[in-house]
C-alpha cells in the first residue's frame, strides 16, 4: 500500500516544528525529574522543592527565559551554593545545551571539584548519564576538565583563575564563577573581569557567582551583591505573620549566654520570640524580598540560620565558643552568615600598650595594683615558650614569648644579636640562646619550645644555622602576604641554591602575616589580663619596641591596573621588626599547638609546667642561664635611655 504525502503539507509540518519554541526551561522541575542526592548530602534521595526553600527562586532566576544576565550568591559555608552550580550547568545542558564555563579560584580547586562533586552527580544522575554517557571515555572530549556532551551541542570547561590561559580564547554562553572571593589577581591581571568577558558578547547570557564572603573592603562576593537587587529570605512571624528576615543582630540580641539552647529571634513587629519550634514552618512560608529592586543583577544573601539542617542553638554555641578571637569570629561569621567581616587595620596607640605594662596612666602616675610583670620572667599561665627571629643585614633580632590558654600572649624578653646571619658570631650567639631557660612565678625554669627564624631574605644562611638543629626545634618562616593565606602552612615546595627546585623538608613555612597582623592589633588593646586574647608585656621596654610593634597600617585602594580594591600593609614607622617578631613567635606557637590545645590538654599541660618547686631545687648550673648570663649586656634601669637602634633590647656582646 502507497501512502501519500502533500508535500506542502510536509513542507509547513517541517517549518511549524523548528519554529515552535521549547517549552519554558524550569529548571526546578528538571531537578525534580532528574537530581537524586547520595549519602554525602545532608539531604539524600530526590530533589525536592520544600526540602530547602530558598531554591527555587533561585533556580527560576538561572533559567534562560529570566532576563537578568548575573545572579549573585553571597552565603553561608556549605549550604547550597555548589549543589545550585551544579544543577544550573545540568539543567542548562539538558534544556538549552551551550558551551559553560565552571571556574574556581585554582587550577587545584578545579579538578578537586571535578572529581569530588561533579563526578558524583553525572553518576547518580540518570539525565546526566544520558548526556555525557554512562562513564568517562578516553577521549579528548571527556577530560576531567573539559567535557562535551555526546551530541556535541554543549561543552563544560572547568578552570582556575589563577590561569589566565584558561580564560583565554573560549566563549561562554553560561558559567559559573566558584568561590568568589578567594580568586587573586593573576599575570594578565583581574580573573574576574577576564572571565566575565568570555560572555560578553552573549545578549541572553547568565553567569552565576557564588561565594562565603571574606572581608568587606576587598570581598568580591560583597562587591558584587551590593551591586544586585540584594534579597534576603523573610520569614513570617508564627505570631502576627509579620515577614522578616533572620538577621545576626536579631540573633546576638535574644542570645542568654548561659543558655544557648534557647536561641531565637525576636519579631520587630509584635516583640514575642520566634523560637526554634517554628523554624521549619516558617521557613516553608518565607520569600526572598528584595532591598534594592530597581538592580537588573539578581543577588541574594543566605545564612546557616535559614537551613532546615542547621540548629540554632548549635549556631549560638559556636558564637560564644569564638567570641573574642578574631581569626576565629571572621570564620564565624563568614562560614556560619555569609557575612563579610573586617578587623582592624591599624594598632591602638603605642603609648597606650606602653602604659599598661608600666602600670601607669597617661600621665605618668602609677596605677595601684596594675598587674605588671617583670622582663625575663614568664607571667602565669605562659605554657608554651616559642621564640620568634628576624634577620637583618647587620644583626639578628629575637623575641621570646610566652603563649597559654585562650589565646593569651605575653613578651618575656627581646634581645639583638649585632652580627649578620651569616656569620659565626651569630650562628654561635642563636645557638646559645636556643639554650636559654626562663624563671616562673612557681620556681621553674623552662626551656624555649619552638624557634622560628625568617628566611625569606637570606635564606641559604639562615637554612646553614636552621639545620644544625632539629626539625622540632627549628622552623624556617617566611610571610605570605595574602589575605586569605592560612596562618601557617607547610611548603611543599623551596629553591635551592642553584635555582631548582626540590621538595620541601618539614621545617619551612608559609605564615598569613597580613591576617595575624589584623588579628593581634584587634586585640592588642584589651587591658583584662584574663581576657581572651590578652596581650601582656613586661616593665622595662622602651618606647622604640612599642613603636615597631604598631608600625603599620592596612591600605586599600583601588588598583590601577585591574580596577579592583586591593589591600596592603603601609609601615607608618621607619622599622617593624618588632611586630614580625611578634608574628614569627606566633607562627611557632602554633606549630606547639596554641590554636589546638582543648581544655584537657591545657589542664595537663599547666600541671606539667607549673609545678611548686621548693626554694633552693633549682639547677643553678642549668646550661641555658650559664650561656645567656655570660655574655648579655643587661640594661641596669627601666628609665629611658639615650636614643640608639638597639634601645630598650638586651644586646649579646661580640664575645660570644
Amino acid at each position: 500500500m502507497s501512502i501519500y504525502v502533500d508535500p506542502d503539507e510536509l513542507a509547513l509540518t517541517a517549518v511549524e516544528i523548528t519554529t515552535t519554541p521549547p517549552p519554558p526551561a524550569d529548571l526546578v522541575v528538571w531537578a525534580e525529574r532528574n537530581i537524586v542526592f547520595g549519602k554525602e548530602s545532608p539531604f539524600p534521595g530526590p530533589f525536592r522543592r520544600d526540602t530547602v526553600p530558598q531554591l527555587p527562586r533561585i533556580l527560576e532566576v538561572l533559567s534562560p527565559e529570566h532576563p537578568t544576565p548575573t545572579v549573585t550568591i553571597r552565603g553561608a559555608a556549605q549550604i547550597f551554593k555548589t549543589t545550585v552550580g551544579q544543577i544550573f550547568i545540568g539543567g542548562r545542558m539538558d534544556i538549552d545545551p551551550c558551551d559553560i564555563g565552571y571556574v574556581h579560584p585554582s587550577h587545584d580547586n578545579a579538578i578537586r571539584w571535578a572529581r569530588r562533586k561533579w563526578k558524583v552527580m553525572r553518576k547518580q544522575s540518570a539525565a546526566l548519564r544520558r548526556i555525557f554517557g554512562e562513564q568517562k571515555s578516553r577521549d579528548s572530549t571527556d577530560t576531567t576538565l573539559y567535557q562535551e556532551t555526546r551530541d556535541g551541542r554543549g561543552s563544560l570547561q572547568v578552570s582556575g583563575a589563577n590561569s589566565p590561559a584558561s580564560l583565554s580564547m573560549v566563549s561562554w554562553p553560561a558559567q559559573v564563577q566558584d568561590d568568589l572571593s578567594k580568586w587573586g589577581v593573576n599575570d594578565a591581571g583581574d580573573p574576574e573581569a577576564q572571565s566575565d568577558s568570555r560572555s560578553a558578547s552573549f545578549e541572553w547570557r547568565k553567569v552565576l557567582k557564588i561565594s562565603t564572603p571574606l572581608r568587606e573592603k576587598t570581598c568580591r562576593i560583597t562587591r558584587n551583591f551590593k551591586k544586585g537587587t540584594q534579597e534576603w529570605w523573610h520569614v513570617p512571624c508564627p505570631h502576627c505573620s509579620h515577614y522578616q528576615p533572620l538577621r545576626w543582630e536579631n540573633f546576638l540580641a535574644a542570645l542568654d549566654p548561659k543558655d544557648p539552647d534557647s536561641a531565637h529571634f525576636t519579631c520587630v513587629a509584635c516583640g514575642e520570640k520566634i523560637e526554634r519550634r517554628h523554624k521549619r514552618d516558617i521557613l516553608r512560608r518565607g520569600r526572598y524580598v528584595a532591598e534594592n529592586p530597581g538592580a537588573r543583577e539578581v543577588s541574594i544573601q543566605a545564612s546557616r540560620a535559614e537551613m532546615p539542617n542547621y540548629d540554632w542553638a548549635e549556631i549560638a554555641a559556636k558564637w560564644l565558643e569564638v567570641q573574642g578571637d578574631p581569626k576565629a569570629e571572621q570564620v564565624y561569621f563568614n562560614d556560619w552568615w555569609g557575612l563579610p567581616y573586617e578587623t582592624a587595620g591599624e594598632a591602638p596607640p603605642w603609648e597606650m600598650i606602653r602604659n599598661r605594662a608600666n602600670g601607669v596612666d597617661e600621665n605618668g602616675c602609677d596605677i595601684p595594683d596594675a598587674p605588671t610583670y617583670q622582663r625575663g620572667r614568664i607571667p602565669v599561665g605562659g605554657l608554651i615558650i616559642a621564640c620568634g627571629a628576624d634577620c637583618q643585614g647587620d644583626r639578628v633580632e629575637v623575641h621570646f614569648k610566652a603563649f597559654g590558654e585562650n589565646l593569651r600572649r605575653w613578651t618575656i624578653d627581646y634581645v639583638v644579636i649585632p652580627h649578620f646571619i651569616g656569620t659565626e658570631d651569630a650562628r654561635s650567639a642563636l645557638d646559645k640562646l636556643l639554650l636559654r631557660t626562663f624563671p616562673d612565678e612557681f620556681g621553674n625554669l623552662r626551656p624555649i619550645d619552638m624557634f622560628a627564624i625568617d628566611g625569606n631574605a637570606y635564606t641559604k644562611d639562615v637554612f646553614a644555622w636552621a639545620k644544625r638543629h632539629p626539625w622540632t626545634k627549628v622552623i624556617v618562616v617566611r610571610g605570605a602576604k595574602s589575605d586569605i593565606a592560612p596562618p601557617l602552612a607547610l611548603t611543599k615546595t623551596e629553591r635551592k641554591a642553584d635555582g631548582s627546585v626540590r621538595k620541601a623538608q618539614k621545617r619551612f613555612y608559609n605564615v598569613g602575616v597580613s591576617g595575624l597582623k589584623s588579628s593581634f592589633y584587634e586585640v592588642l588593646s584589651r587591658a583584662d589580663p584574663l581576657a581572651r586574647c590578652y596581650c601582656g608585656y613586661p616593665t622595662g621596654l622602651d618606647d622604640e619596641f612599642y613603636r615597631q610593634m604598631t608600625a603599620e597600617k592596612r591600605i586599600v585602594e583601588t588598583d590601577k591596573k585591574t580596577g579592583f580594591p586591593r589591600a596592603y600593609w603601609s609601615k607608618e614607622h621607619e622599622r617593624n621588626e618588632v611586630l614580625d617578631t611578634e608574628l614569627y613567635a606566633e607562627a611557632a606557637a602554633i606549630r606547639c599547638g596554641w590554636y589546638s590545645h582543648t581544655a584537657e590538654s591545657w589542664s595537663a599541660l599547666r600541671a606539667e609546667r607549673e609545678k611548686i618547686v621548693e626554694k633552693g631545687q633549682q639547677d643553678l648550673f642549668d646550661p641555658g642561664v650559664i650561656a645567656f648570663s655570660a655574655h648579655v649586656e643587661r640594661p641596669t634601669s627601666a628609665e629611658p635611655t639615650a636614643p640608639s637602634r638597639t634601645r630598650g633590647r638586651r644586646v649579646l656582646s661580640r664575645g660570644i
